[in-house]
């Protein structure tokens, strides 16, 4: 695997990352810096918020885990796109049939990666979400 960020106009992409898993958002920060995203970490959902709300810069994508202990990712995602409606939403979950990620996927209509994922998958899946946001 090449460590060179791609030279496109996703590399200048903002991502906000979050996950309550210290250790899949360590993998989440490492790979995305890596592939030339600008990564934004919050290690739950009202510290998603907290972040989102006091970035200088423009996110691009929302890339969240689906399941955390004070606000879950539907919840994070929907509070933000009331921010921003055109905010493009990756949700990740080990537990990608419970009726909560079905529900959000299915009928929002945003993109589910399952855990566990590789690299190559989410690298893949987070340039195919930032594309459909410039369809």
């Amino acid at each position: 695997m090449s460590t060179a960020p791609p030279h496109t106009a996703q590399s200048l992409a903002t991502i906000l990352a979050v996950d309550d898993d210290r250790a899949v958002l360590g993998f989440l920060d490492q790979s995305l810096r890596m592939a030339g995203y600008h990564v934004l970490l919050a290690d739950s959902g009202w510290n998603a918020i907290h972040v989102y709300e006091n970035s200088t810069e423009p996110v691009h994508l929302l890339l969240t885990d689906v399941i955390m202990p004070d606000l879950t990712g539907p919840v994070v995602a929907e509070r933000l796109r009331s921010l921003q409606p055109d905010l493009r939403v990756l949700f990740i979950s080990g537990f990608h049939d419970a009726d909560v990620v079905q529900r959000f996927v299915m009928r929002k209509g945003f993109t589910l990666l399952p855990k566990p994922f590789t690299l190559d998958g989410l690298l893949r899946v987070v340039e195919e979400s930032l594309n459909s946001a410039q369809s």
